[in-house]
């Protein structure tokens, strides 16, 4: 009766088996047909011991048969390693495994596709086994070769922690070496940025985990930045090639500008490990910043490059990078911080009138800023002297009364409490025949409408 079943089932699936394109069956096929069905129904019942036997009898005697014997006797060989407990016998199992894709390349080719599979698998079991570090290192650089950026997205960072390990523990990989592989990794994976946007932000978790391994294999500082790092970029922008035709930072223009993306990603490389390396002062970092901001408008990176030039005294290169952050953001708490931070500026410069008209923009956008209040107080009660004509002490001291009413609407009392101590006294009032709740104007550069008080 059981013959009679399997007899039918055989009948079956071979029917099956001959409807379907690719397989390559023996002259002498009874045997083939029957380990076949065998192995594939132990397989679908999780028995991996029972189907083993069947699946390997097909390797060796029919490697041509069919893909899917390989597919799935990779599947079966995963089973039977999870369960296994002897670490040797799990080892040879491993081994069986690997030379499945091998086979599977040997019989019916696709050999990048395959090797990007295979050194998944085996950095899956061999990621904490010293001795097979520099076989999964010249595994992943073989699948990288062949695959260039359609590597897998799951062997990027896998790819530079064997990096890492292999160098940490071996001492034969160079420190160019490991910036060259650092360098490809990080280029595929701003080319997949581009061209996976749905995966956009896992791939940016990918790059910082694969900068931190960076900083965790080669020594990365400013030293190296400035004198690794920064020689290439400049010899990258400094070369005339139709790479760069010109760029007007003055006005923030790009003019007929076109980077080469070795250049972009290598700015990119310079200001993220400027940053892991603590020396965004250096001038190589602002030259990568400027770079990725005339690339990619972004808010971050025209606010820093702002207020490096700022700290440089290019005031008015500072100004126009501050104009592109606001236009790269659409938060108004952003532009608020940035309108501040052009009020600051033009008080630096002494343009009191702009300061002002800049933090009342950061106000309106933003109204618990309290900066943007304080700096226009701070503002008005440096002017006493300016604006003092030393005709009428009372008016004199109004620009005290305008810093009051800002501090006050910025919820500054202690500001407000200091403007307060230098208001007109009641004597003041009186001599002038003044009296408080009267109106008046401060003139000067101020020109507000204020209501009369006494300190």
């Amino acid at each position: 009766m059981k013959k009679s079943i399997l007899t039918l089932i055989l009948f079956i699936n071979t029917l099956y088996l001959f409807a379907q394109p690719g397989w390559n069956w023996p002259e002498n096929k009874s045997e083939a047909e029957e380990r076949n069905v065998l192995y594939t129904d132990y397989l679908k019942q999780q028995n991996c011991e029972s189907a083993v036997e069947h699946l390997d009898w097909l390797i060796d005697n029919v490697p041509n048969l069919h893909v899917s014997i390989y597919q799935n006797g990779i599947k079966i060989y995963r089973c039977l390693i999870d369960k296994e407990e002897d670490p040797i016998r799990k080892n040879e199992l491993i081994q069986k495994s690997l030379s499945l894709f091998d086979g599977r390349i040997e019989n019916f080719g696709r050999e990048a596709y395959v090797k990007n599979r295979k050194v998944t698998f085996a950095y899956s079991f061999y990621r904490s086994d010293k001795t097979q570090y520099e076989v999964l290192y010249n595994m992943f650089k073989n699948a990288y070769e062949l695959n260039g950026n359609k590597i897998g997205n799951s062997n990027l960072v896998a790819f530079m922690d064997i990096v890492r390990k292999h160098k940490l523990t071996s001492k034969t990989i160079s420190d160019d070496e490991v910036l060259n592989i650092y360098d490809n990794i990080s280029n595929t994976i701003s080319f997949k940025i581009t061209n996976e946007p749905k995966n956009e932000a896992r791939l940016r978790r990918y790059q910082d985990n694969v900068d931190k391994l960076l900083t965790a294999t080669i020594t990365v500082d400013c030293n190296f930045v400035e004198n690794t790092l920064g020689p290439k970029l400049i010899d990258l922008t400094s070369a005339p090639t139709d790479e760069i035709v010109q760029t007007d930072y003055e006005t923030l223009t790009p003019v007929d500008i076109t980077y080469s993306d070795e250049i972009v990603n290598l700015a990119k490389k310079i200001f993220q490990l400027s940053i892991t390396g603590k020396c965004t002062s250096s001038e190589i970092a602002l030259e990568a910043a400027k770079i990725m901001f005339t690339n990619e408008k972004d808010f971050a990176i025209a606010k820093f490059i702002a207020g490096r030039e700022q700290a440089n005294e290019n005031y008015e290169t500072s100004l126009k990078y501050y104009d592109g952050a606001i236009e790269s953001s659409d938060d108004n708490e952003q532009k608020s911080e940035v309108y501040l931070n052009k009020a600051q500026l033009y008080a630096v410069i002494g343009n009191k009138n702009k300061s002002r008209n800049n933090a009342r923009k950061s106000i309106s956008l933003n109204s618990k800023n309290s900066g943007a209040y304080k700096l226009i107080g701070n503002l008005y009660m440096g002017s006493y002297d300016d604006c003092r004509e030393g005709k009428s002490r009372v008016k004199d001291r109004l620009v005290f009364i305008a810093a009051y009413n800002i501090f006050k609407s910025g919820g500054l009392t202690a500001q407000a409490n200091q403007a307060r101590e230098q208001f007109p006294s009641m004597e003041e009032l009186f001599n002038e025949n003044k009296e408080v709740g009267e109106s008046m104007n401060t003139g000067c550069w101020i020109n507000e409408t204020v209501t009369l008080n006494k300190r």
